[in-house]
């Protein structure tokens, strides 16, 4: 029996890992195919086209290629609690949403450089250690208030991409001792029901 909706996935993709952190803690069932981006074009999956690259989540005849977007489509899905995307909240949701989107990028960025060369390369790290700043600063001022989590008084999808942002800064070897709110939230989102790990998120994140 299928879902009606396909993830094209590659498993050591930061923005991979960040899409099924997201559709499994959102409950969301989906059909996976595997998609090797180390293989020659010809061996991989006929369904992703020419240029696309994972995560790429298939929904009719809406192909979605964004963590972000995939993240807004799913928290819309009827069947999905409205705390991941609470209208009273929506906005702020959907602002540190952004923000996330593009603090992944700079992760995926500068574990590219890292891992996908013949000899060890220590990326720059300026816009990564800046966005891990701004998150640090937000959730102390959160904790300061009151609040727990990112955007809302419940874990929702402003949580999901920053999560994955500062779990895996810790294969860049980014200094995360100064940043004891953001230990407190990940080890909350740790204990969400549907949290999964990836290869390279350490217990202590």
């Amino acid at each position: 029996m299928t879902t009606g909706l396909t993830l094209y996935d590659w498993t050591p993709d930061v923005r991979c890992y960040a899409v099924r952190l997201g559709l499994s803690l959102m409950g969301v069932a989906y059909d996976t195919q595997a998609a090797d981006m180390d293989l020659p074009a010809f061996q991989r999956p006929a369904g992703l086209r020419p240029g696309e690259r994972p995560p790429v989540l298939v929904a009719g005849d809406v192909r979605m290629t964004r963590p972000g977007t995939i993240m807004q489509f799913a928290a819309r899905q009827p069947a999905v609690a409205r705390a991941w995307l609470d209208p009273a909240h929506e906005w702020a949701i959907l602002d540190w949403l952004d923000f996330g989107t593009m603090a992944l990028d700079a992760l995926a960025a500068a574990r590219d450089l890292a891992f996908g060369t013949t000899l060890p390369v220590l990326p720059p790290m300026g816009a990564l250690v800046a966005a891990l700043r701004r998150m640090e600063d937000h959730m102390s001022a959160r904790a300061m208030a009151g609040h727990e989590w990112f955007a809302a008084p419940a874990a929702s999808i402003a949580d999901v991409l920053p999560f994955v942002v500062f779990a895996l800064s810790a294969d860049l070897e980014v200094e995360r001792d100064t940043c004891p709110a953001l230990r407190r939230w990940a080890h909350r989102m740790r204990g969400l029901p549907g949290f999964v790990v990836m290869p390279g998120v350490p217990d202590y994140a």
